[in-house]
């Protein structure tokens, strides 16, 4: 064995080493979870999401250079999310399919052993929560494409639940199997959403692969699981919870996607120094109105960073106005700004402060 071969193994063992040593600290950070959970129970204290600032912390004090700090930030999303779930076993309600987009978003902040509800529109989703069969909903909120999400909007206008959190996350779809290659793979598995999305790609890459619609992803890769002449198109985060590997990337013909996806509670969130405040209102047909309105913000230094308008349902001529800025809603220049904002709408309503990451 030559000396470059010999020193590529002995790093191997000690790399095998280090992973064990992970592997036992992460016991251990498992198991302080649970009991942080039992005390938690005993004091009945209230849920209270793994804030950001707890994650930055966490990757400030790397000592080299060595990992990315994106990547890191990554490995911790998930230990703390994993974490969280066995500290505080939690029910999320999420506006989708089983093991889509918005499915796997949730899991990246509530970990894999979270109990998920599917549902069908981000109205049904909240009402999960207001009936308090679940602690959280995970519904989209903006779109690097589209913007505001006006059903979610309308729904939360409607609704007396507050966003407490909002995350970014990349919306893309992977072909996986247990196939070695493409050329392998006979039939592909996919929702009629996700196979509408990936045209092109399946004309061009897989035309003699047969494409059988399924209901869900998760479905589709339960499929493709049990058929290595198969293969699922879904997001990486469900293929890897069934053994599947990707055999190709970002397969969505329009490409990748940035989504904002907001998460909704019963009670108000708590300072973090990074926040957002979403407002709604509506103002009276009179000139300078909406002036009016801004310039309570404007005067107490309360930086606006969106204002958006929609049509007031079942109102001729009617708007709703969104708008977003710096700072949660118990700072006190927010507190005098909202205080003027009231007497001057004919509607207001603050949707939530949150952090975002």
């Amino acid at each position: 064995m030559t000396d470059k071969r010999r020193e590529v193994e002995e790093l191997r063992q000690e790399i095998s080493k280090v992973d064990a040593q992970l592997l036992s600290a992460l016991e251990r950070r498992a198991k302080l979870s649970k009991k942080v959970g039992e005390a938690r129970k005993s004091l009945a204290l209230p849920i209270s999401l793994p804030e950001r600032t707890q994650i930055d912390a966490i990757v400030s004090g790397a000592s080299s250079a060595d990992l990315p700090p994106e990547a890191l930030r990554e490995i911790f999303r998930e230990i703390v999310a994993t974490c969280f779930s066995l500290e505080t076993p939690v029910k999320v309600a999420f506006c989708g399919l089983d093991g889509a987009f918005a499915h796997a978003a949730a899991r990246t902040r509530f970990g894999v052993a979270a109990e998920y509800t599917p549902c069908d529109t981000v109205a049904s989703t909240l009402d999960e929560v207001t009936r308090q069969r679940a602690s959280y909903a995970v519904v989209p909120y903006e779109t690097r494409s589209d913007g505001l999400m006006q059903a979610t909007i309308s729904a939360l206008t409607s609704s007396d639940l507050k966003i407490v959190a909002c995350f970014e996350t990349n919306v893309n779809l992977q072909l996986a199997s247990k196939a070695a290659s493409l050329a392998e793979v006979e039939k592909v598995y996919a929702s009629a959403k996700d196979r509408a999305h990936c045209q092109r790609f399946l004309a061009a890459d897989m035309p003699s692969a047969q494409v059988v619609d399924v209901k869900t992803p998760m479905g589709a890769c339960e499929l493709a699981a049990a058929d290595p002449r198969s293969a699922a198109l879904a997001h990486e985060s469900i293929t890897a919870q069934h053994g599947l590997e990707v055999l190709k990337r970002n397969v969505r013909d329009e490409g990748e996607e940035r989504v904002r996806y907001a998460i909704v509670g019963p009670r108000p969130s708590s300072r973090t120094g990074g926040d957002l405040t979403a407002v709604v209102f509506a103002v009276s047909d009179a000139p300078g109105a909406l002036h009016e309105v801004l310039k309570q913000f404007a005067e107490r230094g309360v930086n606006l960073t969106k204002i958006q308008s929609r049509p007031t349902p079942g109102e001729s001529w009617q708007y709703l106005f969104f708008i977003e800025v710096q700072g949660h809603a118990t700072d006190r220049p927010i507190i005098g700004a909202i205080e003027e904002v009231r007497r001057h709408s004919k509607f207001f309503k603050v949707l939530g402060s949150y952090s975002t990451s």
